[in-house]
């Protein structure tokens, strides 16, 4: 039940909302019960186990609270919080890289260990990594848990965020809606949480779904029966679609918990407008980058080291763990060590702040850009070498024609689309807000009033879309 399914819009979500009648102290209860019974919805194979490590992990969470706080040797709060970083990711390991692993040793040994075949449960890595993360803030003493061991479960398993995130951490998750009681504050938040859910889902459902009918056909080309313009288009394309995928998720995910008085920082802060790569996943997925600097990069030393080698190390072990999280498929882990690389340089050159001419950093910008494009055809693609000849032919294209020709349709039909893909994949909006702002009251509200229509517009229009059976599942639930 993803959320722009036609149950989830229609019933669950208005159901959900009804809730917000109930009392302020049972309102965690009640949505604690939404979440588990969702979960059990989306994946009931696995529901037992959600249930067993949210047991668990809050339990651990309470003993490591219980040991600092009655002041125990630090080692013994340390072995608990080892053990629950290891259940986590021993989990993790076994339903997601159980079989990738046991294949390369079968290939390198001639051994004849069998793969599981396993279904990924339903938000496993997103579930794992918050999960570490209020382990590790409880014993660093960043985080007191709340004395009610539901605050702690429904914290890992709110339905507004488990199946593709964002992670958010605990603090972030209660501590700032403290002092919003009164009523205008409330409304506020609600009505935030509305509008960026509404966001999300126009986003999905008349971006990403419809970009991804270019992507879908290009990428299932023979390559030798293409061009290279035909598959810029479709690079491109995937570039876009997976932006609008998930920052549209993102949108639906935060503004769901708004609406219900949770909070949660951004996730996407126009990416595409990066001036290096380095940029880029600053404002690319930033809850996942947040984490990463906090519980690996920062902990190993950052940046302040005494010496390069010591700083490539870091970045290397960051960037090869991110390729793993999103999948086990060597294209993550090239795609990884991709990452690592282009920031490595970035760092050893002082790139793009030395560049002094405006040309400079101009055509740094483009190269930027197109790097980030060549790491998405590997991230999209089945392996590695299927990958890497799709770049080669994007280069070095054999310009067959029919696909040329395949090309001007493809764009005949979704020019339009992929035009405002492009548009709104910069911060146009809230800069014409603010100019339109600037020019008085009642204009600000006359533009409001337009904005909230159009949306209402968009909206309607992507649930007929979605009602007609045209919709699919967000790519990051893969993940």
């Amino acid at each position: 039940m993803a959320t722009t399914d036609v149950v989830f819009v229609f019933i669950f979500l208005p159901v959900s909302l009804l809730t917000l009648a109930f009392r302020p102290n049972l309102l965690k209860y009640v949505l604690l019960l939404l979440s588990l019974f969702y979960y059990a919805c989306g994946s009931p194979k696995y529901f037992v186990l959600l249930l067993g490590m949210l047991v668990l992990n809050v339990g651990l969470a309470y003993i490591i609270g219980m040991m600092k706080e009655k002041g125990w040797e630090k080692r013994w709060s340390l072995l608990a919080l080892v053990a629950g970083i290891g259940l986590n990711t021993g989990v993790l390991f076994y339903y997601k890289y159980f079989d990738f692993v046991t294949v390369g040793i079968n290939q390198v040994f001639g051994t004849t260990i069998g793969a599981r075949d396993l279904l990924l449960p339903m938000g496993i890595s997103f579930f794992t990594f918050k999960a570490i993360s209020l382990l590790i803030d409880v014993y660093r003493g960043t985080v007191i848990l709340k004395k009610n061991p539901v605050y702690g479960a429904l914290y890992l398993s709110f339905f507004g965020q488990i199946v593709s995130g964002p992670i958010c951490r605990y603090h972030e998750f209660y501590e700032k809606t403290k002092g919003k009681s009164n009523k205008k504050a409330v409304w506020d938040m609600f009505s935030d949480g509305g509008y960026l859910f509404v966001k999300g889902f126009i986003k999905k459902v008349l971006f990403a779904n419809i970009l991804s009918l270019i992507v879908v056909e290009i990428f299932a080309m023979d390559l030798e029966q293409t061009s290279a313009p035909l598959l810029w288009l479709g690079a491109i394309s995937y570039s876009l679609q997976l932006y609008y995928d998930f920052s549209g998720y993102s949108d639906m995910a935060i503004g769901i918990g708004q609406m219900f008085g949770i909070s949660c920082p951004k996730n996407f802060d126009y990416p595409y407008i990066t001036k290096s790569i380095s940029e880029f996943w600053r404002r690319w997925h930033i809850t996942l980058g947040a984490w990463f600097r906090d519980y690996i990069y920062i902990p190993l030393g950052g940046s302040r080291v005494n010496s390069r080698a010591r700083l490539y190390f870091n970045l290397f072990v960051v960037w090869i763990l991110t390729g793993i999280w999103h999948g086990a498929n060597w294209t993550f882990i090239f795609w990884g060590v991709g990452y690592f690389a282009a920031i490595a340089f970035e760092k050893t050159f002082g790139l793009p702040e030395k560049l002094t001419s405006k040309w400079s950093r101009a055509l740094y910008r483009i190269a930027a850009l197109a790097f980030i494009n060549f790491q998405w055809v590997i991230f999209n693609s089945v392996n590695l070498i299927t990958g890497l000849r799709y770049i080669k032919h994007m280069l070095i294209g054999y310009g067959y024609e029919l696909a040329n020709a395949r090309t001007w349709i493809l764009l005949k039909e979704y020019g339009v689309v992929l035009a405002f893909a492009i548009l709104f994949a910069v911060p146009i909006i809230p800069r014409l807000k603010e100019y339109i702002a600037s020019k008085g009251e009642r204009k600000d509200r006359i533009a409001k009033a337009i904005m909230a229509l159009v949306m209402v517009l968009l909206f309607i229009c992507a649930l007929s879309f979605v009602i007609a059976g045209q919709n699919n599942p967000f790519l990051y639930g893969n993940f």
